[in-house]
């Protein structure tokens, strides 16, 4: 290698991070991070991409298990850069979405509000400050509101820290359609956060066997209109590396506070630290809680594993996550409710192809120690259920559901691709309680397909097609059973 090229390498590695130190990627970014794995498969590289929105830093600060050469660290900042990269520091955009009908099929990758909407973005980012302005108007929404804040923030890095405020939308763990605890289904509530910004290595023996671990922060403020006004969202999720090809995630979240009840630290602590606690208002008498428990919790854990072969990789993934805390001295939880999936995804002629099979489960028949249904996103004191101005804020199915699909991902050229989902639902099995699919508990199935091209550099134009075998039940209204929609947005 000549002399100019390894100072070309060297430039390249150190200052490359420089113009996208904080940029957040987020979960409609989805296809892009896809092609990132597989840029990474071959060279024994963990990008760490279960906790949306992910860091750039994040990704090239990956973790590799085997001698990562100068070329191949160049290679990955590369390509991230080719995927993510936009030199300027002011980036502004119009959205225009119009749909037949509401289209509420949704997975990660889709991120269109209302039936009619008009969304105009405004960025500006530079080494340690990122802002964000995205003005949406919805028309024909289900929430009240027609101008919202979504994906709006302002952050800032210090000490290999995130710091921000504002309305994130988030996707934690490994699962593409339904997620069980936190999904980008509802719209974002606003709040603070702290999140790693390239993950943390630590000398200890112990720590050092986790790999790089990566944290995620926040305390958000749910909206007035429901049972018990303006609670707090607090949410913290961490995720580790510690064998090639293994990531592990432990997330948890805590409805709590609120008009009415009690937001003390000593609440708080009691919430999160003490099982079945429920909060300082939560009295414990010879180890055993008594009274309600003032807060509505989740928690669990996530793991994904990939299989590589050669440049194509072969994922098995797994979420399971518990509802509340049990009063019984012998079951801390209450109910368990699970996601299981796989996925191949491969380059063909340097395109991109994925395939995914998904199941979930929101129904908790299976525990001995609680009543089988009524129970998921559900609670005594706070009524109106784990959402966000009447959606779910985990699982889109809602609770006591089964869910299945089956994606295939076709990148058609390098501005182009193709989406095809096949969906099968069984939503509501108990025919009671709340959910937003209604009370029939009839099963359902369709297809949704996409077509993404861009047309010109600056212009994108997507075409969203969903066909179902009957009229669907949404919050009490009837769905089309065909809703066809076009999603245009300009870059200027």
């Amino acid at each position: 290698m000549s002399l100019c090229l390894k100072i070309h390498l060297l430039l390249t590695l150190f200052f490359s991070n420089y113009f996208l130190p904080n940029i957040w990627i987020e979960p409609s970014d989805e296809l892009k991070i896809k092609k990132i794995e597989l840029y990474t498969a071959e060279n024994n590289i963990n990008i760490r991409s279960t906790t949306y929105p992910v860091t750039l830093n994040s990704l090239k600060n990956s973790s590799s298990y085997g001698t990562l050469l100068l070329t191949e660290k160049v290679g990955l900042n590369t390509a991230l850069d080719k995927n993510f990269k936009n030199e300027k520091k002011f980036n502004s955009s119009f959205t225009v979405s119009s749909f037949s009908d509401n289209s509420m099929i949704k997975n990660i990758d889709d991120n269109w509000r209302g039936q009619n909407s008009f969304i105009l973005k405004n960025s500006y980012t530079n080494k340690n400050f990122s802002m964000n302005l995205n003005l949406h108007l919805i028309d024909g929404s289900y929430d009240e509101k027609k101008i919202i804040l979504n994906g709006s923030h302002i952050s800032f890095t210090k000490w290999n820290v995130v710091f921000g405020f504002g309305f994130l939308n988030r996707w934690w763990g490994p699962t593409h359609n339904n997620n069980l605890i936190l999904s980008n289904y509802a719209n974002p509530s606003p709040g603070i956060f702290i999140n790693s910004l390239q993950g943390f290595e630590f000398e200890n023996r112990l720590l050092a066997r986790l790999g790089k671990i990566d944290f995620s922060l926040f305390i958000n403020r749910l909206e007035k209109n429901r049972h018990v006004p303006n609670p707090f969202l607090v949410g913290a999720r961490v995720t580790f590396n510690p064998l090639n090809n293994l990531h592990l995630g432990l997330s948890r979240t805590i409805m709590m506070g609120g008009e009415g009840k009690s937001e003390s630290f000593k609440s708080f602590y009691k919430a999160f630290f003490e099982a079945g606690g429920g909060s300082g208002e939560n009295p414990r008498i010879g180890g055993k809680y008594i009274g309600t428990n003032l807060s509505n919790q989740l928690g669990g854990y996530d793991i994904k594993y990939d299989i590589k072969f050669n440049e194509n990789i072969a994922t098995i993934y797994f979420q399971r996550i518990g509802e509340d805390s049990d009063t019984s001295s012998t079951s801390l939880i209450s109910s368990y409710i699970s996601t299981l999936g796989a996925e191949y995804k491969f380059f063909k002629n340097d395109l991109l192809n994925s395939i995914i099979l998904e199941f979930s489960k929101t129904s908790t028949e299976d525990h001995y120690a609680y009543r089988k249904y009524n129970v998921t996103y559900a609670h005594d004191v706070y009524q109106s259920g784990y959402r966000y101005r009447g959606l779910p804020i985990g699982a889109f199915i809602d609770s006591d559901s089964k869910y299945s699909q089956l994606s295939f991902l076709k990148e058609i050229s390098d501005n182009s691709h193709f989406k095809m989902d096949l969906f099968y639902a069984e939503p509501n099995v108990d025919e009671s309680g709340a959910s937003i699919w209604g009370s029939s508990g009839e099963p359902f199935y369709g297809l949704k397909t996409k077509y993404k091209t861009q047309v010109t550099k600056k212009l994108t134009m997507e075409l969203v097609l969903t066909l179902s075998d009957k009229k669907l039940s949404f919050l009490d209204e009837k769905l089309d059973k065909n809703i066809l929609g076009l999603i245009t947005e300009y870059s200027f």
